[in-house]
C-alpha cells in the first residue's frame, strides 16, 4: 500500500509501479490499484514482407469497427460441434467506452453462431473451456458479408482469428478498457525457425485512442540470426479506451516474425 495525497491505495510500494500510480495521478488526478491481473500478449506472422502487416497469424489486421458489430463465430471444421470456446474482448457502452468482456460459446462446425455479446474488439480467441481439441481456425467476425465453409467472406470483417495449431489466437495486439490503464513492462521480437529470405526485420510497436490513428512508440530491427527484446525504463503507461498493435515490415523477402509484450492492468479507482 502507498498513500498518494490523501488517500491509501493497492499499490506496491518503492518500485516502478509505485512510479507509474504517481504518474497517473498527477497527470490526470485518477487513483488506480494494482490488484487484479497481468497480460502476455503473444503473436505470429507466417509470412511478413516488405509491406507492413499486423503480427498476426497470415498478416491479418484484426477489425476494430467504431460499433459493436462483430457478432458472430465459426469454425473451418464441421465436425467442430462439441467444444466452447472463451471469447474476450471489449464493447462499446452508451457513453463510447470500451467494455471488457468474457464469454463462452458453443461452436456448430461451419454453421454461423451469434455472439452472446456483440463486439467492438476481439482480442482472444482460445479452446480454454473444452477437453476436445478444435479441429479448425476459428473465427470471430462481423456477418454483414456472411461466410464460406466458416471462413469470412470479407477478410476485413475478422475480429481475430484461432488457430488451429495453437488453439489461440496468435495476435501481437490487445486493446484497454475505460476503467483500466495498462502498464507496459516490454516487448520483444524474433525470426522464426521457417527459412527466410529477408535480411532484416522492423518491428514496431503502437499505440492509439481508440477514435485516432496508430503512433509508433518504438522499433526495433530483428534478423534471421539477431533478435530483440526493449523493456521499458520507466514502465510505458497506456490510458483507457486505447487499442495496442505490433506490426512487422522486412527491407526484401519474407521472414516468420513472432512478437510479443507483457504488463500490469490498473484499475481506476473514486
Amino acid at each position: 500500500m502507498i498513500k498518494i495525497r490523501d488517500r491509501w491505495v493497492n499499490v506496491p510500494a518503492g518500485g516502478p509501479l509505485e512510479f507509474a500510480a504517481r504518474e497517473i495521478y498527477g497527470d490526470t488526478q485518477q487513483y488506480v490499484e494494482f490488484n487484479r491481473k497481468s497480460l502476455h500478449k503473444f503473436g505470429r506472422n507466417e509470412g511478413a514482407s516488405t509491406t507492413e502487416e499486423d503480427v498476426s497469424h497470415n498478416g491479418i489486421e484484426p477489425s476494430h469497427p467504431s460499433t459493436n458489430a462483430l457478432d458472430t463465430i465459426t469454425s473451418t471444421n464441421a465436425g467442430d460441434t462439441t467444444q466452447t470456446v472463451r471469447i474476450e474482448g471489449m464493447y462499446l457502452d452508451g457513453n463510447d467506452d470500451f467494455v471488457f468482456s468474457v464469454q463462452n460459446i458453443a461452436l456448430n462446425g461451419q454453421t454461423e453462431v451469434p455472439l452472446s455479446q456483440n463486439l467492438a474488439r476481439c482480442t482472444r480467441i482460445a479452446n480454454v473451456a473444452s477437453a476436445t481439441a478444435i479441429a479448425g481456425d476459428v473465427y470471430v467476425f462481423d456477418n454483414a458479408s456472411g461466410s464460406t465453409n466458416g471462413v469470412p467472406n470479407v477478410t476485413a470483417d475478422i475480429g481475430n482469428v484461432m488457430v488451429q495449431v495453437g488453439q489461440t489466437t496468435l495476435s501481437a495486439g490487445t486493446s484497454i478498457a475505460a476503467t483500466n490503464y495498462f502498464v507496459c513492462t516490454g516487448f520483444y521480437a524474433y525470426v522464426g525457425a521457417a527459412t527466410p529470405t529477408a535480411d532484416a526485420v522492423d518491428i514496431r510497436f503502437k499505440i492509439r485512442d481508440k477514435d485516432s490513428v496508430y503512433r509508433t512508440v518504438t522499433v526495433l530491427t530483428i534478423s534471421p540470426t539477431i533478435e530483440a527484446e526493449h523493456k521499458f525504463e520507466p514502465y510505458l503507461i497506456i490510458g483507457p479506451n486505447s487499442d495496442i498493435d505490433i506490426t512487422a515490415v522486412t527491407n526484401s523477402g519474407t521472414a516468420s516474425v513472432s512478437a510479443g509484450f507483457s504488463g500490469y492492468f490498473a484499475d481506476i479507482i473514486t
